[in-house]
């Protein structure tokens, strides 16, 4: 049965009489960031820069961060269930009704899916220039936060102290993480993509995160992990909980798990 048209919409009747106004931050960021031919030189000069910089090659070649005087944890190998890529896009569902702990083996497979190393120095997910601008940071319910090390495989601790009064100051709804047991929180360090790109770097780290999240959904569906993907936070509760300064790096999306 065919649907009918849906009548279009003004512009007032979308967004209300309050906005968006014509100096509106998002739309001014999105034409400030569009790519143009008449500025491609213009640019074009972060990646001119990084062509002639033999220093800034190698640590664009490496986005990692890491602190030797740290305590790790570390994760077992990952296990990759028998569930086929169609059957876990078939059951993939931001579910809410979390059914306590999860275990570090299945942690581990939802991280190296998500963000895990690949070769030759690759991650699961397609990244403008590869320059893997994103940190995934873990809050794991009366245990702490930690930081996935995808080159180790490890947690590396962040904070020892229960997140989850936290996690749950974060959430304009506290009942959506009452019974979780752990949040991924992704975090864009916005340096590492902007150098050489710009404006238009800010939009690739968000497109990134979209895919990380994605793949995490995909494997949670597969171990059958309830997962809720989840973009409604209070910011500065989150940043604080990846030690972020909100500007240079802040968390743009996050996942509930249980």
């Amino acid at each position: 049965m065919r649907r009918p048209a849906t009548a279009p919409l003004a512009r007032s009747e979308i967004y209300g009489d309050d906005g968006p106004d014509l100096d509106d931050p998002a739309e001014l960021f999105h034409e400030a960031s569009k790519l143009r031919p008449a500025l491609a030189r213009r640019q074009a000069a972060g990646i001119v820069r990084l062509e002639g910089n033999e220093a800034l090659g190698a640590a664009a070649a490496r986005a990692v961060r890491r602190n030797p005087q740290r305590r790790t944890l570390p994760l077992p190998a990952p296990r990759r269930p028998p569930c086929t890529l169609w059957t876990a896009i078939d059951r993939r569902r931001s579910r809410r009704s979390f059914r306590g702990a999860i275990d570090d083996g299945a942690l581990a497979t939802l991280l190296d899916a998500a963000y895990g190393l690949r070769e030759p120095g690759r991650r699961t997910v397609p990244s403008g220039g590869a320059l893997y601008p994103l940190e995934l940071y873990v809050a794991l319910r009366g245990r702490g936060v930690y930081r996935y090390d995808p080159e180790l495989h490890l947690l590396e601790e962040h904070e020892v102290e229960d997140p989850w009064p936290a996690v749950t100051r974060a959430s304009p709804l506290p009942s959506l993480v009452d019974d979780a047991a752990a949040a991924v929180l992704v975090l864009a360090v916005f340096g590492r993509t902007r150098f050489k790109y710009g404006l238009r770097g800010y939009r690739f780290a968000l497109l990134e995160a979209g895919h990380v999240v994605q793949n995490l959904a995909l494997a949670a569906a597969a171990l059958d992990v309830v997962a809720l993907p989840f973009g409604g936070y209070y910011d500065g509760c989150v940043d604080e909980l990846a030690g972020a300064d909100g500007v240079d790096e802040s968390v743009v999306y996050a996942v509930v798990l249980g």
